[in-house]
């Protein structure tokens, strides 16, 4: 209702996304000068020259452009990439599950190499911190990629950020509706995510980035027919405090500048 209320507000004083703060070095430098810094949490910030928000984190271009780089590619092409093709080619829905489980033994023997690039979670930004905090030890070779990506690949965290607040199934009217039509809590958050990842297709600007995410989506939703997988995912979902990880104003403020429509619940595009 919040967001309704705001849509219809903006639409009133004709505001538009363009008018929204974002961060602005690019649009007259090349660079500018930064100070990293730890906020009051820990978490590494870098307070820039003649912007209105620090940025959360500390992007290393080393690792962007190097570890970071050759990790996410393996992990689209052995595990995103692989399955779809499977997929297409109509074989068995759990033993493409099985090959993932596989392919996911090299990507953490690979990742072992990068283990001591990865921050410590005291260290990590806010949202990165909860994720690492309220991921089942159990599958926690998993979470430490998804955290060294999200904290390293700002671009990825903010689209994070962005799909919890969609996605949050904790919310109170989520909880209430559940209850009155009797749904299980595991069924409703599967077709929620589904739904949450939808939205942030929506919200790429880029033809290429919508594809990536549908391809996202179609592999993950996969995944999730897995027993344990489900088990894990229910247990991740209702130890998370999704608030922490939803973007903040400084966020936006930086996100803004992703080719990706963050104001997408305020403005029509």
């Amino acid at each position: 209702m919040k967001y309704l209320l705001k849509k219809l507000f903006f639409k009133l004083i004709n505001k538009s996304p363009a008018d929204m703060p974002m961060v602005r070095y690019w649009k007259f430098k090349e660079s500018v000068q930064a100070k990293v810094m730890k906020a009051k949490d820990g978490s590494l910030i870098m307070k820039m020259e003649g912007e209105d928000y620090p940025f959360p984190g500390f992007p290393r271009g080393y690792l962007l452009f190097g570890a970071l780089s050759k990790l996410k590619h393996e992990i689209k092409n052995q595990l995103f990439n692989e399955s779809w093709w499977k997929l297409e080619a109509g074989e068995n829905r759990k033993e493409i599950i099985r090959h993932i489980k596989e392919k996911l033994k090299v990507i953490y023997e690979l990742a072992e190499r990068y283990k001591y690039d990865m921050l410590p979670p005291e260290s990590m930004s806010p949202a990165v911190k909860e994720i690492y905090r309220a991921w089942p030890e159990r599958g926690k070779r998993l979470r430490d990629i998804l955290c060294f990506i999200l904290q390293e690949d700002d671009g990825y965290r903010f689209r994070v950020q962005d799909l919890a607040e969609y996605f949050d199934p904790n919310k109170a009217w989520k909880r209430l509706y559940r209850f009155v039509f009797r749904k299980s809590y595991l069924d409703s958050v599967i077709k929620d995510f589904e739904i949450a990842l939808t939205f942030v297709e929506h919200c790429e600007v880029i033809g290429d980035m919508k594809e990536r995410i549908r391809l996202l989506r179609r592999i993950l939703l996969l995944i999730l027919e897995d027993e344990d997988i489900k088990k894990l995912f229910e247990e991740f979902c209702k130890k998370m405090n999704w608030k922490k990880v939803y973007l903040k104003e400084g966020d936006k403020y930086h996100a803004r500048g992703k080719y990706y429509k963050v104001d997408y619940r305020l403005f029509d595009y």
